[in-house]
């Protein structure tokens, strides 16, 4: 996707590919799309492992400095590795610490390397992709494509995990359309990114969809000239009294969609259910919890073996990131979530200000996705997963940023702006340490 370097030795050509190759499988990986084949997705991170710790050595500049400036995010691994004193299963808490820490290091390794640009055309790619596929299944009847309720979730382990995907199609879609970015492809994608979150039936998915429409034209327009900003203005208006319309016209409940999206329900069945029983484990151990990925293990006459036992599912999580982290890390791990989240609101705001282009909201969708989506799905302080991935990585390039346009305006570069001469940020997949 980047050009070659001038100057650029052969031997570094070919890291710069692996790099690109690194990129795009993990991002695969990472989104679920072999979940349907555990040995599979299994032996990709084993592969992904090897070759990050090999570019971990080849580029130990870079990836020092993207520890550096992952901040706060290592206070991820650091307290799930000191929960295994007080895990009740220590060698699950080893090594799902072990899984989380290579997450870690591994996005922020990738914003280390690549721009915004870079991240979000690749995960637009991958996301397509997987839509694609889930698209095709569903439409060929493919059995696996169903849950035992028979609502579509395509390729993804849950119908929230397909409308989440597809949300975050629908945003990198929305972006690059933004900056004249293959203006035929992106229109397709959104398209099937909404038939695919209308399919999914997930009421989290489809409130972001909706709120999307109504915020997407503000956020486009934050820099443009005031003509366009009031226009943008209007055009959220109207598509605001247009799901006001809608929710009239056909009777629709938002009160009953907004309590789905949150996991509750009127008749206290279902998901309400579970969290009910993480409100409990968290009032038995309410400071550290009962360890990092300690709980879900299934073993006999333990709290998860009943859980699933009642429900009469292999449940795995409570979905909710909250109760889930409450549930394993206490409230010191809740309050560890929460000052890292408005550490990355405030980077991702201040990159939205200062950013030359649309792609630059990307953190702050990918913030406010997070948020809603961690109300109804385990996604934050979790290994393996995509949300993890896309944090670590955008959160070390919103670093970069601001080091870069502190140095600007400082004169690092006399006579040159500081917004031409920081953009956010670089394209990093072409410089090399």
């Amino acid at each position: 996707m980047s050009a070659p370097v001038p100057g650029e030795t052969a031997w570094e050509q070919l890291l710069r590919k692996l790099e690109w190759a690194l990129l795009f499988f993990v991002l695969l990986v990472a989104a679920y799309a072999f979940s349907q084949y555990r040995p599979l997705e299994t032996l990709s991170w084993y592969v992904i492992y090897l070759a990050a710790l090999g570019l971990f050595v080849l580029r130990y500049g870079s990836f020092l400095s993207a520890v550096l400036l992952t901040g706060p995010l290592l206070l991820w691994p650091l307290l799930a590795g000191l929960s295994y004193f007080w895990s009740d299963n220590p060698s699950q808490t080893l090594r799902s610490t072990i899984q989380l820490s290579m997450t870690v290091f591994i996005g922020a390794y990738i914003g280390s390397r690549f721009s915004l640009h870079d991240l979000c055309k690749t995960l637009f790619w991958v996301l397509l992709i997987c839509g694609l596929v889930s698209l095709a299944a569903l439409l060929g009847q493919a059995a696996f494509s169903y849950d035992h309720n028979g609502i579509a979730r395509g390729i993804f382990p849950h119908k929230n995990v397909l409308g989440g995907r597809m949300v975050l199609l629908l945003i990198c879609s929305t972006l690059l359309f933004a900056v004249a970015w293959r203006r035929l492809m992106t229109p397709f994608a959104a398209i099937v990114a909404l038939f695919l979150i209308a399919a999914s039936q997930s009421g989290t998915a489809i409130l972001m969809a909706l709120g999307l429409c109504t915020v997407m034209p503000v956020f486009l327009t934050w820099r443009a000239p005031a003509p366009l900003r009031l226009m943008s203005y209007l055009i959220g208006m109207l598509a605001a009294a247009v799901i006001v319309w809608i929710i009239f016209a056909y009777d629709i409940d938002p009160a009953g969609v907004a309590l789905d999206a949150l996991g509750k329900e009127r008749t206290l069945t279902g998901r309400s259910v579970l969290w009910d029983f993480a409100m409990g484990l968290i009032d038995q151990r309410p400071l550290l919890g009962t360890g990092f990925d300690g709980f879900w293990d299934g073993r006999d006459g333990s709290h998860s073996s009943y859980i699933q036992h009642v429900f009469g599912q292999d449940i795995k999580n409570f979905h909710n990131s909250y109760l889930d982290i409450a549930v394993q890390l206490g409230l010191v791990g809740l309050g560890v979530t929460l000052f890292t989240g408005l550490w990355y609101g405030l980077r991702a705001l201040w990159g939205l200000h200062h950013g030359l282009d649309a792609v630059a909201a990307l953190p702050a969708f990918i913030f406010v996705f997070v948020t809603v989506y961690s109300l109804s799905e385990y996604a934050l302080f979790r290994q393996h997963s995509l949300i993890q991935i896309l944090l670590g990585a955008t959160f070390v390039m919103a670093a970069r940023f601001l080091e870069e346009s502190s140095l600007s305006r400082q004169g690092s570069n006399p006579g040159v702006p500081a917004t031409a001469a920081a953009r956010f940020p670089p394209e990093a997949g072409s410089r090399h340490s």
